[in-house]
């Protein structure tokens, strides 16, 4: 069934030239992250989706999806009526060709910024994962980080979760060197859904990741600042700016 599946994939693979923004190949990754490095027992976990082909590739989250499109089903109730859930995940990345656009929260903002391609170190390792031969490899990114990728020959399409991508096949799982990041797939499956930037509306296009880096920066320091220069209070009206601010801080494991 596996050799079945990806002979069609690789057919399909062929055809891009005359349908770029079509999908060969659908992968459905988890991410678990630890958001304070001093405490690992509260974690965060989030599905993400990658549509892909040689070529060109979005990953998003299909709730954020359904939520800015105005079909989300989820709701919560408020003073006002039921109101669409925020998504517990709204980051999304869209590639094309050698170009990667991010595009990350920061407050109620969306920034959307270049990101720089990574380069990889193919370590000596090797092990099967969910059924393909994988090889380990290496990067250090722009802002200074350490992360480690299980990646597979077995499924040529140089694509992967996240900022991740560039290697010689698939990326399936990937993780920091603190392990507080780990992001790893678990479901691939073959697809001719639409590739196409995610649409938030009206986010920010940034003219260099500088700009979001320097944004993101500013919210720690003050979450007033992108959230309409509202203060941040609880349910007795109390002012929380400050104690939000230094929770922020705390979380130094940013997908950068």
């Amino acid at each position: 069934m596996k050799k079945l599946l990806f002979a069609g994939l690789f057919i399909s693979n062929v055809l891009f030239v005359f349908a770029q923004n079509k999908a060969v190949m659908e992968v459905n990754y988890e991410t678990k992250m630890i958001s304070d490095s001093q405490n690992r027992d509260k974690v965060n976990i989030y599905a993400s989706t990658l549509l892909c082909n040689n070529v060109e590739s979005v990953y998003f989250s299909r709730e954020a999806k359904a939520y800015y499109k105005g079909f989300s089903t989820a709701t919560i109730s408020t003073s006002a009526g039921a109101i669409p859930k925020y998504p517990k995940s709204v980051g999304s990345v869209y590639k094309a060709k050698e170009k990667l656009w991010v595009s990350l929260p920061v407050g109620k903002y969306i920034f959307t910024y270049e990101e720089p391609p990574l380069k990889w170190e193919i370590l000596n390792e090797t092990k099967d994962l969910k059924g393909f031969k994988t090889r380990l490899a290496k990067t250090t990114t722009d802002t200074g980080d350490t992360y480690f990728a299980w990646f597979t020959n077995d499924i040529t399409i140089p694509d992967g979760p996240f900022r991740f991508k560039g290697l010689s096949g698939l990326i399936l799982e990937v993780y920091n060197k603190n392990k507080t990041i780990e992001i790893y797939a678990t479901d691939i499956k073959k697809s001719d859904e639409l590739i196409e930037p995610f649409n938030y509306g009206n986010d920010v296009k940034t003219k260099s990741k500088q700009q979001f880096l320097e944004a993101r920066k500013n919210y720690i320091e003050n979450p007033s600042m992108y959230n309409g220069n509202l203060k941040v209070v609880d349910s007795n009206g109390n002012d929380r700016t400050k104690m939000m601010a230094e929770r922020l801080k705390k979380m130094n494991t940013f997908l950068d």
